[in-house]
């Protein structure tokens, strides 16, 4: 992964207010109660001035907007429909990865609010499991993605979850979603179509670990991960 260091000083005083420059020609105001060393704006604020075109707040950044992580984000990922180079960005020690998604990919997005005054451009619910599920990595692994789509059963609109699954078109998302979907008991009619749908290749469960383990011949899945590891993380 090609990464750049981004100097984080303060380059222009202007009317008493602090500017500081972020990269090349983007810059932004230090409020007047915050310590210029030490003030760093919301990540997700910055994903719009930094893409500077089409993009969307995704992976584990968006699980974090929907309230659906329990571990700690620890980069701000950024999906675009064109290639950025460098790929990552990092901003007094916070890395901005940008994800390039195809056309077949890239739609799902919408504005969402993050506190009282800001809204950004986030993947919505059904869009970020669909995007976790395709790279698991992103979202810090199966594990975390199952317990999102666990927490969020009771607001997920299965309907659309199975619409972007087909626009997708990727027998990974097909299957992991399927599988996941039995294992937690979500009660869902889509997991009957999302059957129908899968093909006999086979796809691994989590991406970050060794091609090992059993096959679930029901939905193609090597299984490198235990699915009572999975239940067993639901509930702690």
């Amino acid at each position: 992964m090609q990464r750049t260091t981004i100097p984080y000083s303060i380059v222009v005083p202007y009317l008493g207010i602090d500017l500081r420059n972020i990269k090349d020609g983007l810059y932004y105001i230090i409020p007047y109660e915050q310590d210029a060393g030490t003030f760093m704006p919301d990540w997700h604020l910055l994903a719009e001035p930094l893409a500077r075109g089409e993009f969307y707040i995704g992976y584990y950044s968006a699980l974090q907007i929907h309230n659906l992580i329990t571990q700690p984000s620890l980069k701000e990922q950024i999906v675009v429909n064109r290639q950025i180079k460098p790929s990552v960005l990092n901003i007094k020690g916070v890395d901005f990865q940008f994800v390039f998604h195809n056309s077949n990919h890239f739609f799902g997005e919408k504005k969402i609010w993050i506190d009282s005054f800001h809204k950004v451009m986030c993947s919505d619910l059904e869009k970020t499991i669909i995007d976790s599920l395709f790279k698991p990595d992103y979202a810090e692994g199966i594990v975390e993605v199952a317990k999102a789509i666990y927490m969020a059963k009771d607001k997920i609109k299965f309907q659309q979850l199975f619409d972007y699954a087909v626009r997708f078109k990727s027998q990974a998302v097909i299957k992991r979603l399927g599988y996941l979907l039995e294992l937690l008991e979500i009660q869902t009619d889509i997991t009957a179509r999302l059957q129908e749908l899968r093909t006999k290749a086979v796809v691994p469960m989590d991406t970050e670990l060794p091609n090992a383990g059993t096959i679930s011949t029901r939905w193609s899945i090597l299984q490198n991960i235990d699915s009572q590891t999975i239940k067993i993380a639901i509930t702690t």
